[in-house]
């Protein structure tokens, strides 16, 4: 009986303990943790970016090896100081499965001489799975921290101001790393390149495929993912992903506010379907591109096959527009050729229609409730959607048609292929920057069109820029609605809120007023420039089109920050940036009379 005495008072004062230094012992893992994973992270980006003796290269293998045994100490603390033990390892499940592998690995190097991971192809191998590791460590850590974001009282504006601001500054400075390129790079084009790709818009004034090296395209290709989904999309749903409780009520508001959605409940449904959809699009896209190359005979190597599949793929469902050889899709073998034309037109259609519509329109329980109940149907956005953007496909098909049919397509065999490579152009150069017509030769009057095109841009949610689908369906009802005297705007036996209408004319005016500034500005430090040609450059930047005349490779740098200026604030959103900048006031209670101004 003493025995079980003294085990119960062990215990008791082992509770104690727990809970008296439980919040002092996790503050102070948490800060080591924070110095450790910059240290690594630093060391890991000088590994790949700079150039190193083997001397330096040792020593960041040592200090990989000592981070990797503090995060193994670190998980065993917590799990000692945590009152719950099953509920911990459920909720670190990534953590605890990546914990056994590497202890597995020490086991059998040092107990049955046998490395799973080959530690001798350092290089080829071992890094990048500890690469991999801290990738993993890192979101881990940044979805802890972001669910404590809601006690800060940020508003989503400012959080997807910073978020964007924080993915352009690492990627600046990684494509200036010595090893990023192949003979340098200056920080103006860093910087414009790393926006570009950020605010997937696909404008370069430097050769991709010359100027970087297969690690510079690398991280190009992560910022155009990185950016499509957006970075705090990415983290939150890492957050979701690894443990619902981890996101409090007040988190689950913001990401209400920030995602745009009615109901609470939709906010983290449809941050994780945003991610997982994105993924299996590019995965059948990867798939069938490489398929498509590899029957062609086109690439000398399956891993560079596939590079490039991974590569267009994402940048065609991102609408990022970014290509590896010169001439975007032009020396790609995919002039004339329907089945690539077909998959990237089908990557940058669902990108550029946005992730709600996606769920709408494809997901099986919206199907299977459509089906069911006979009086449920699309949402009306989705309508709206659809509808704007096939009107604009179509219209602008048969305009563009039209316009060039003695012009760019009349070296093209067959009506057919004229009428598909048509159709092509006008679906990608909305929003995703492609093209497989030489823009210079256009008439004035196809680049108008364009211009109209990628103002109107994508739709709400989506990867695409411009003013968005919805916005011009409600100014235009507006419109209507005010030439036939009518108070109510309708649409599916619905009213639009005035509050809507004000919000979208907002967007219109801002957004053209933007472009007009910026286009002013540049003909001011660029007096040589054609108006046109100035237009359409800072049109495409602030609409991340990515579509370019070629001119602003040899601009100056001011030109160039004017542009990077414009992808960034066109990414984010004129009214987002407002909000973000501006502080609201209170609405006073009383009113004012009604003034009369007589207009028109």
């Amino acid at each position: 009986m003493r025995l079980f005495g003294n085990r119960d008072e062990y215990h008791g004062k082992l509770r104690v303990h727990i809970v008296n230094n439980k919040d002092r012992i996790q503050l102070a893992l948490q800060i080591c943790s924070l110095l450790i994973s910059l240290v690594t992270i630093a060391c890991i980006f000088c590994y790949h970016g700079l150039y190193i003796t083997q001397q330096t290269k040792n020593l960041i293998r040592w200090l990989i090896h000592a981070s990797l045994f503090f995060y193994v100490i670190k998980y065993f603390v917590l799990l000692f100081y945590s009152l719950h033990r099953g509920e911990y390892i459920r909720q670190s499940w990534v953590e605890f499965l990546i914990i056994i592998i590497l202890i597995l690995q020490f086991i059998s190097v040092h107990f049955f001489h046998f490395d799973i991971f080959d530690a001798q192809n350092f290089e080829n191998i071992y890094l990048i799975f500890i690469q991999f590791y801290f990738l993993i460590i890192v979101l881990v850590e940044i979805a802890k921290m972001s669910s404590s974001l809601g006690k800060y009282h940020l508003s989503p504006p400012i959080l997807m101001v910073g978020s964007f601001l924080f993915l352009i500054a690492i990627g600046t400075l990684l494509l200036k790393m010595p090893r990023m390129t192949n003979y340098g790079i200056s920080f103006i084009d860093a910087l414009f390149t790393a926006t570009s790709a950020s605010c997937i818009t696909g404008l370069s004034v430097v050769s991709t495929p010359e100027t970087f090296t297969f690690k510079g395209q690398l991280v190009i290709l992560v910022l155009i993912q990185l950016g499509g989904m957006s970075i705090l999309s990415f983290a939150t749903f890492f957050s979701t992903f690894l443990s619902r409780s981890m996101v409090g009520l007040r988190y689950q508001y913001m990401i209400r506010d920030m995602m745009s959605t009615d109901r609470l409940s939709d906010s983290v449904g449809l941050l994780r379907s945003i991610v997982l959809t994105t993924f299996i699009i590019e995965a059948a896209g990867v798939a069938f591109m490489f398929t498509y190359w590899k029957s062609t005979g086109f690439f000398l190597s399956d891993k560079q096959n596939l590079f490039f599949s991974i590569f267009y793929t994402v940048s065609a469902f991102n609408n990022g527009g970014f290509v590896l050889i010169d001439d975007s899709l032009l020396n790609l073998g995919v002039p004339g050729s329907y089945f690539p034309q077909v998959v990237i037109m089908a990557l940058v259609f669902l990108g550029g229609i946005g992730f709600v519509t996606i769920r709408d329109f494809f997901s099986y329980r919206y199907i299977r409730e459509r089906n069911k109940y006979r009086w449920k149907t699309l949402m009306p956005q989705t309508k709206i959607v659809l509808y704007v953007t096939f009107a604009i496909i179509i219209i602008g098909s048969v305009l563009f048609f039209l316009l060039e049919y003695n012009n760019t397509l009349k070296d093209i065999n067959g009506m057919g292929n004229k009428v598909f490579t048509t159709v092509f152009q006008v679906v990608t150069c909305r929003t995703s920057g492609f093209n497989v017509l030489d823009l210079n030769k256009m008439h004035v009057a196809t680049i108008i069109l364009i211009l109209v095109a990628i103002f109107i841009g994508g739709s709400p949610s989506s990867t695409g820029g411009g003013i968005k689908t919805t916005s011009l369906f409600i100014v235009i009802k507006s419109v209507i609605a005010t030439v036939n005297g009518k108070k109510n705007i309708e649409f599916d036996h619905k009213s639009i809120s005035p509050a809507l209408v004000e919000k979208a004319t907002t967007i219109m005016m801002m957004s053209a007023g933007f472009i007009l500034v910026s286009c002013f500005l540049l003909t001011a430090v660029e007096p040589d420039v054609q108006l046109l040609h100035a237009l359409f450059e800072t049109s495409s930047a602030f609409t991340t089109c990515g579509l370019s005349t070629g001119e602003c490779a040899n601009w100056n740098w001011i030109a160039k920050l004017i542009l990077t200026v414009n992808m960034y604030c066109g990414r984010i959103g004129t009214l987002t940036l407002a909000f973000a900048l501006t502080r609201h006031k209170k609405e006073s209670p009383h009113q004012y009379p009604d003034l009369y101004i007589m207009i028109g």
